[in-house]
């Protein structure tokens, strides 16, 4: 697991770089990293380890994802970006 956060990190720094289909692409990615109960908002995990790809990929997208207004489904458990 920890290859795929790398590898998402990795994109962020490519040529041509799209934030927002970024976003889209690696929110599955980004859920492992959440305790999501179903019908309620979704919480940090307490195992996420400072200094780990997990930590570093959860606190970039996070930072990320607070730029866009967005709305997730507590239901489904997805994203849609609104602007």
């Amino acid at each position: 697991m920890e290859d795929e956060y790398l590898k998402a990190l990795m994109e962020i720094s490519k040529e041509g770089f799209n934030e927002e289909k970024w976003l889209i692409k690696y929110f599955e990615l980004y859920k492992s990293t959440l305790n999501w109960p179903d019908g309620l908002p979704p919480i940090n995990r307490c195992n996420l380890i400072e200094g780990t790809l997990r930590d570093k990929f959860n606190s970039t997208y996070s930072a990320s994802l607070s730029e866009f207004d967005y709305k997730l489904n507590y239901e489904t458990k997805t994203l849609v970006i609104l602007n």
